[in-house]
């Protein structure tokens, strides 16, 4: 009974963040910090970094051009729900895992095959997080990559990842 009590708490304390979003309606720099948060919150359920909060909140800095910004708020008008609604379902399955890898009941084939469940949502969400990731890829230059590496540079899982990015990029465009 002690464990199954230490599972629930466990459960609520991670609870999923549930995303609100008007798809109808642009939104606001109110909505949009509310979402960076949420997003933020989430990121761990994913591999690759989420580069689109990054890229809008600092839309001056890297002086997005208007089709940059009309391109990343219709990919992000299109995408962002279903992709907070992964998340949150990646989450959900990863405590439900966890709690069931306690107990004597599951076997050995339900979590293998739970596992599986749980890898083709993180194949759902690296799907739609490498469509964002097209978008800046072909849209970025090389002064807003610059500005980018500037600006990533006291996020440390971003940051790291820079040089190899910057080394990568040169090769392609050169």
């Amino acid at each position: 009974m002690k464990h199954f009590v230490i599972v629930i708490l466990f459960f609520s304390l991670l609870t999923p963040v549930l995303a609100k979003h008007n798809s109808n309606s642009p939104l606001s720099a109110e909505d949009w910090e509310d979402i960076k948060k949420k997003v933020t919150l989430l990121e761990g359920s994913g591999l690759m970094p989420m580069l689109l909060p990054v890229i809008m909140g600092n839309q001056d800095a890297l002086q997005l051009t208007a089709e940059q910004l009309h391109l990343f708020r219709s990919w992000r008008k299109k995408n962002y729900t279903n992709m907070v609604n992964i998340m949150n379902k990646i989450i959900e399955q990863k405590v439900q895992f966890r709690a069931e890898s306690l107990s004597p009941d599951i076997t050995s084939d339900r979590l293998l095959a739970f596992q599986l469940e749980i890898q083709a949502l993180q194949r759902q969400l690296l799907s739609i997080k490498l469509s964002c990731r097209e978008q800046v890829m072909t849209t970025f230059t090389d002064e807003q990559w610059e500005t980018f590496a500037f600006i990533v540079s006291d996020n440390p899982k971003l940051a790291s990842l820079m040089p190899h990015v910057r080394t990568a990029y040169s090769e392609a465009v050169h």
